[in-house]
């Protein structure tokens, strides 16, 4: 669900095949503005292909530059194959596949090219998930790693606002708590809030309004 959620579709992507030569590509990249594109030809997913790789084949080929770049196609230095994730794909599967490429190519149930996921939709995704495009104080606490705590949690909060924004972190640092952020409504009472937190072995160790 997240991946078709996150996904630039197939036809607003901008691709180029495998026998393309790398003069037309380095004209696709500078039209479009992008580091580096799909390599896509009948719908199959063949890698990517950016500046990167031109020029490193360029100075490692010792040709000509107008005959390297008319003569050699994109297909010989494509990179990142198996970059790809299931349009079904979980949020931990596109998240792991995504750390150390441009974008990761998503597949339908006929392993054909639906589009692409980008770091930018991730970081969008992550904006959402803490609320970021609403207004509101958002509050970080510390609260017992103990079954019930966080709907004990909840139910002081909601007492005085919604919870939005919410996300749990793990607190290496401080073993049996863990970290809770969350927004609260810009009038809510946040000392009430503090306080009553206080009461169930919550602690408040920053706000911000």
């Amino acid at each position: 669900m997240f991946v078709q959620q996150l996904k630039v579709e197939a036809h607003k992507v901008v691709t180029i095949e495998p026998q393309a030569s790398l003069k037309e590509l380095l004209a696709t990249l500078d039209s479009c503005g992008f580091q580096h594109i799909p390599v896509v030809a009948d719908g199959v997913f063949h890698g990517m292909v950016g500046y990167a790789e031109v020029h490193k084949s360029f100075f490692e080929s010792g040709y000509d530059k107008e005959q390297f770049l008319s003569e050699t196609k994109v297909e010989t230095i494509t990179v990142n194959k198996n970059a790809t994730i299931h349009e079904e794909g979980s949020i931990e599967d596109l998240l792991s596949a995504i750390d150390r490429v441009p974008f990761i190519a998503v597949l339908n149930d006929d392993n054909s090219f639906a589009g692409i996921v980008t770091h930018s939709a991730n970081f969008e995704m992550l904006r959402d998930a803490l609320g970021m495009h609403k207004p509101g104080i958002r509050l970080t606490v510390s609260m017992p790693e103990m079954q019930g705590s966080l709907l004990k949690f909840a139910d002081v909060v909601r007492k005085y606002s919604n919870i939005f924004g919410l996300l749990v972190l793990d607190d290496d640092a401080d073993f049996g708590y863990r970290r809770v952020s969350f927004k609260v409504a810009p009038d809510a009472d946040v000392d009430a809030i503090t306080e009553d937190l206080r009461g169930i072995g919550v602690r408040v160790f920053h706000v911000t309004k």
